[in-house]
């Protein structure tokens, strides 16, 4: 049965990743029928500010678009900036997921803690973090932590909620048969809470992994320093370089994509473990 459920998930991830492809060919071909036709049709000629500025490629063809992405690529560019955000990305993403699914395991576990801790997540729930960028940059200066701990705390809120709501979605009934038969606290938390909170939680950390490509974006937007992904975007928007924008938005979109894949991969590792250890 756990056979034929493995083979199951296979083909249905392999059905989705054909699905992707065809989607990506689809978008690919649209896009350089698109380019081909504003080819000497689109101004090259735009207004920035206080002058104009000539040459400008607005829907640049696929030739254009590897052409600058040879250089990029060969100049290192784009790899030392992709480096520098995923780097970024991945630490606030395991700080603020480690922080905000143990708080939601324990405000979902323990009423008396979430009375303690609900006005603040309402705050931090409807408030934009983003806003707490300039508050960051105060404590913490232009670096590093700054950007980290926008992510983490970003993150933390999704997963803090997505852990409380998995846990108080576990009913009632279930915990109250289990410590009828003698079933102790942790051991009802572990063995009853745990997987049923389990798709909540992971459904959190996809949401999560997506919101912390947006905020370190947006963070190195107001703080474009070479190198980053952010940079490339700033950089490009203020000349500008169309070719170079397009390929930073690929290669977010990309590492969004790696990122999320990997989730699915943890996922499914987590699953298996868990029915094993059931």
């Amino acid at each position: 049965m756990e056979r034929a459920a493995d083979a199951l998930g296979e083909m249905m991830g392999a059905v989705r990743v054909r699905r992707a492809i065809v989607a990506l060919v689809a978008v690919a071909v649209l896009y350089g029928i698109a380019a081909q036709i504003g080819r000497g049709r689109l101004p090259d000629r735009i207004w920035m500010g206080a002058h104009y500025v000539d040459n400008v490629k607005l829907l640049p063809t696929w030739q254009q678009l590897a052409e600058e992405g040879a250089y990029l690529v060969e100049s290192e560019i784009l790899l030392d900036s992709v480096v520098v955000s995923t780097r970024r990305v991945a630490i606030g993403l395991v700080l603020g997921s480690v922080a905000g699914i143990l708080l939601g395991l324990l405000t979902g576990w323990a009423s008396r803690i979430e009375s303690l801790a609900d006005p603040w997540v309402t705050f931090f729930r409807f408030a934009p973090a983003l806003a707490l960028l300039p508050l960051y940059v105060v404590w913490f200066g232009y670096g590093e932590t700054s950007k980290v701990l926008l992510i983490a705390t970003n993150v933390a809120v999704i997963t803090l909620l997505g852990a409380h709501q998995g846990v108080r979605g576990v009913p009632r009934v279930y915990l109250d048969a289990a410590a009828s038969l003698g079933a102790g606290r942790w051991l009802r938390f572990r063995k009853i809470v745990l997987p049923a909170a389990f798709p909540s939680i992971f459904g959190s950390v996809r949401i999560a992994v997506g919101l912390a490509w947006v905020t370190i974006v947006v963070a190195e937007l107001i703080d474009a320093r070479m190198p980053s992904l952010g940079y490339l975007l700033a950089l490009s928007g203020t000349y500008p370089r169309v070719p170079t924008m397009l390929i930073a938005l690929a290669t977010v979109g990309a590492l969004v994509l790696v990122f999320d894949l990997l989730a699915l991969l943890l996922h499914a590792r987590a699953t298996r473990w868990m029915g094993r250890t059931a």
